[in-house]
């Protein structure tokens, strides 16, 4: 426990930025997801087969291993916070998209009859009846898909997305029991939290929920869009393997570039998890350089 703390203390810099980027890459998959499974599951709340076969989509989809699901998009969305998105955004798909049918599908028939003796249109009765009626159902759903997606999200610093995986990834390969455990109970700790929130946001008016998801959502956005305009024109992405000898040498190659041309900006992604993910980023030109072995490369049969 003392080397808990310890550690808490000597990174608690590096723990409150790795906690921003896991609560944005969290938060932005989720949205993603809850924006295109509720209203596909409204849609095919009338077309039964459909949604049978939405159902197992989504059920496969599911299957896939999370790092083979990552290795596979680096060739076509490189590295970083987009891949890790799309991955997560494909896991949270299931159980948003199931309790949405289910909740509305269960819904007592005799509450759609009196809908419609109202003579409430077909959208009026689905905010004004049907989406309230299934609301917890739906909520479940998205609470299971959040928590799915935050610890889901630990395996984004395989690729560079940053996040409280790092420490995780870090601690098992230096060894640190400390480095570990605290990556995986500010993990659990986030998990418990936002689970909390959703609890909240299910109390209070849907009105007051909008507000907070919007303001949310306009922060992230500025975030990035304030990223895009101050980030140098020619930018070199340095990545490196985990390990204290990589970390050390793309920080090499950062300094000696900035000094040979001090305008060209220089990009750190370090701790990535597997040669062949940092290969495919090379040859893909999503990386321009990063610190290897020959032998490793020729050992995987990579060139």
């Amino acid at each position: 426990m003392a080397d808990l703390w310890r550690t808490i203390s000597e990174r608690h810099g590096e723990l409150l930025s790795a906690l921003g980027q896991h609560i944005e890459i969290s938060l932005i998959a989720l949205m993603i997801a809850v924006v295109i499974a509720i209203p596909l599951a409204v849609w095919v709340q009338t077309h039964h087969k459909t949604a049978a076969v939405l159902l197992q989509v989504t059920g496969v989809l599911q299957t896939i291993p999370s790092l083979a699901l990552l290795g596979l998009l680096i060739p076509f969305v490189g590295i970083g916070t987009l891949p890790a998105i799309i991955a997560l955004v494909v896991y949270a798909l299931l159980p948003i998209f199931q309790n949405t049918y289910i909740g509305l599908r269960d819904i007592d028939p005799s509450y759609e009859e009196a809908a419609d003796a109202f003579g409430m249109s077909r959208l009026r009765k689905l905010f004004k009846v049907e989406l309230p009626i299934a609301l917890p159902v739906i909520l479940s759903g998205v609470r299971t898909a959040m928590v799915m997606i935050i610890g889901t999200a630990t395996l984004a610093a395989l690729i560079g997305a940053g996040g409280l995986g790092t420490f995780i990834l870090l601690g098992i390969d230096r060894n640190d029991a400390a480095l570990t455990l605290m990556g995986a109970l500010a993990a659990a700790l986030l998990a418990i939290v936002f689970s909390w929130l959703l609890n909240v946001m299910q109390k209070v008016s849907w009105k007051v929920s909008v507000g907070v998801v919007a303001v949310a959502v306009l922060g992230m956005v500025g975030s990035q869009v304030y990223t895009y305009v101050t980030a140098p024109k020619e930018t070199i992405t340095i990545a490196g393997k985990l390990g204290s000898e990589p970390d050390i040498l793309i920080n090499m190659y950062k300094e000696l570039i900035q000094k040979a041309d001090p305008d060209v900006g220089v990009t750190l992604k370090s701790n990535f998890g597997q040669t062949s993910f940092l290969y495919n980023a090379l040859r893909t030109d999503k990386i321009g350089i990063y610190p290897e072995f020959s032998g490793t490369v020729l050992a995987l049969s990579l060139i």
